[in-house]
């Protein structure tokens, strides 16, 4: 049985060699090192991020909104021409049988704030015909007329358009706050990973150390073997315990190399083959100094700027100019229009003498079979007062001689008004619900404020502990090995201190870790985002060294400012975040 054991021990120990033999070709392939601290991590995150440019792109719509809204107070100008000639039979000659006319019509317009609207049209024409009735052919007519229409009470006097306008505006904010909100996410899964990598090498790192130890331990176990002191059975039990570290490492190298490819995915290269060939080697340590914000400012600027709160105070604006709105159509109709008009005329006369029906009958004088006849005058016209020519009527119209006007009211009452008063009611209700949820929204972020706060506190101190418990366990490790090497242990009992110095290596750099995490979301916090971890510090313009033979500018591609080609990270800076 002794035997078999030791067949079995030594078939496990060839099957790890070949494991790690895989591993390590496996992670052994050419690779650049990066060398890379936090805020730069964030920069390349944000910098060509898609996500990103939807919000930017929302903010951009948003813009566009308020230009239409303001489009409403663009004046018009319209232009009609009209040219037309009619020439048909008459069985009254008189009367003329061609008529040609030339009409041109100029407007413009604007729409005013109080839901109304003002018109200046000017009509001009000229007219000619062959009626004898015509006393000025051909005549040229001028007039300029003002027209006005105001509602007074339903939709009107309300500077409607300005409450578009405003609601326009809060939109505007919202996709900014939006925009604020998308980037700083960015940067907190950035940020998680990024301390994940750290975490990560900080493990691996623990794991070589415990691997050494292992080979001390066999290196111990095979001279007391050598010396007459120890057995062949603490030999194997140290070797066993070396293939167990050994695989516990090229699981944690594992661990590693998925925490790194975590981090790349949130970074933008110029193609993912330079990123997927890239080793990111994290060059920020993590936070090991106390840290304590001021209660009462951390919660006075978490509540002002967080991104929740403001956008339900927008929303309740929007509603509030809403329920004017609404408010308005309970109002009967009563609408006002107005025009003012002022003409001019001028024309051709001709004097010349002019033969016309008097409309009496008269015996026919002449050799024909009617007897009788319509009577005949001449008659000579005086030279018309209105004699003269296109501009002479644009002239006549300015004096202002001949005006006329036209005022009126309109009153509508719509009996019941069940619809607008239904509308009103859920408009009141809507804004009720909404500042129930402000309210409900504030409650419960004091209490996530103050459990940021408490866990603040309570990862500083459970890294603390474990801290403590890692220098004992040190200690006590050390006092185990000294009474191994003078045969007063068991290798079993140096293996369980060996065991525990590691889990309490791992347990400190876990705490540390999420302390670190935890001072990312109480500064986050203050940003006004509650969901990500970011550090407040101002974003300048991404600085990274030449590594191994990469020059991350070229090998990112750069826009203006040395900056990669994209998302501008100065605009996130004017909006007000923050990166490390």
């Amino acid at each position: 049985p002794g035997c078999y054991g030791l067949r079995k021990q030594e078939k496990m120990n060839r099957f790890l060699k070949l494991l790690g033999l895989v591993f390590l070709l496996a992670f052994s392939l050419p690779a650049e090192e990066l060398p890379l601290s936090l805020r730069q991590a964030m920069e390349l995150a944000l910098v060509n991020n898609p996500e990103l440019k939807s919000q930017r792109l929302e903010l951009e719509i948003a813009r566009m909104n308020i230009q239409q809204a303001k489009a409403d107070y663009d004046p018009y100008i319209q232009l009609n021409s009209n040219f037309s000639s009619s020439e048909r039979p008459s069985s009254q000659p008189a009367f003329g049988t061609e008529i040609k006319s030339i009409n041109l019509n100029l407007t413009t317009g604007v729409m005013i704030p109080s839901g109304g609207n003002v018109s200046l049209s000017w009509q001009s024409s000229r007219q000619e015909s062959n009626s004898t009735f015509m006393t000025l052919n051909p005549s040229y007519n001028s007039d300029l007329s003002l027209n006005i229409y105001q509602p007074i009470l339903k939709g009107g006097l309300l500077n409607w358009r300005s409450i578009e306008l405003e609601k326009a505006y809060n939109d505007l904010k919202q996709k900014e706050l939006n925009l604020k909100s998308k980037a700083l996410e960015i940067a907190s899964r950035t940020e998680d990973a990024y301390w994940s990598l750290v975490r990560a090498r900080m493990n691996y790192q623990v794991m070589e150390k415990s691997l050494e130890r292992a080979q001390e331990m066999v290196r111990l176990a095979q001279a007391q073997l050598d010396a007459g002191v120890g057995s062949e059975v603490s030999l194997l039990q140290a070797k066993a315990n070396l293939e167990s570290t050994r695989a516990s490492l090229l699981q944690s190298r594992a661990e590693l190399k998925r925490a790194e490819n975590n981090l790349k995915q949130l970074l933008y290269f110029q193609s993912e083959e330079e990123l997927l060939a890239t080793t990111i080697i994290p060059t920020d340590q993590p936070r090991a100094e106390k840290y304590l914000p001021n209660k009462e400012e951390f919660l006075r600027k978490a509540f002002e700027r967080n991104y929740s709160l403001e956008g339900l105070n927008l929303s309740l604006e929007n509603l509030r100019l809403s329920n004017q709105q609404v408010k308005n159509q309970l109002y009967p109709e009563l609408n006002f229009s107005g025009n003012l008009t002022i003409s001019g005329l001028a024309g051709d006369s001709d004097p010349k003498p002019q033969m016309i029906e008097t409309g009496f009958v008269v015996p026919n004088p002449y050799p024909t079979p009617q007897p009788y006849m319509i009577e005949l005058t001449t008659i000579t016209p005086e030279e018309s007062e209105w004699e003269g020519n296109f501009w002479d009527a644009v002239d006549r119209m300015l004096e202002g001689k001949y005006l006329s006007w036209q005022a009126g009211l309109v009153f509508k009452f719509p009996f019941g008004n069940r619809s607008a008063k239904s509308q009103w009611r859920v408009a009141n209700y809507n804004y009720e619900k909404t500042e129930l949820e402000l309210a409900r929204q504030r409650r419960i972020l004091r209490f996530q404020l103050e459990n940021l706060l408490s866990d603040l506190e309570g990862y500083y101190e459970s890294w603390q502990a474990s801290k403590t418990a890692r220098e004992l366990a040190e200690k006590s490790y050390a006092i185990e090995r000294r009474k191994y090497q003078l045969g007063l242990s068991t290798p079993y009992q140096l293996l369980e201190q060996e065991e525990q110095l590691r889990q309490a290596e791992l347990n400190e750099i876990s705490a540390l870790i999420e302390y670190n995490k935890a001072i990312g979301r109480v500064r986050r916090a203050e940003q006004g985002y509650l969901e990500g971890a970011v550090s407040g510090v101002s974003p300048v313009g991404i600085s990274l060294p030449s590594v191994s033979g990469i020059s991350l500018p070229s090998a990112l591609g750069t826009g203006a400012g040395g900056l990669p080609a994209g998302v501008d990270l100065n605009l996130l800076r004017s909006l007000g975040i923050s990166l490390p």
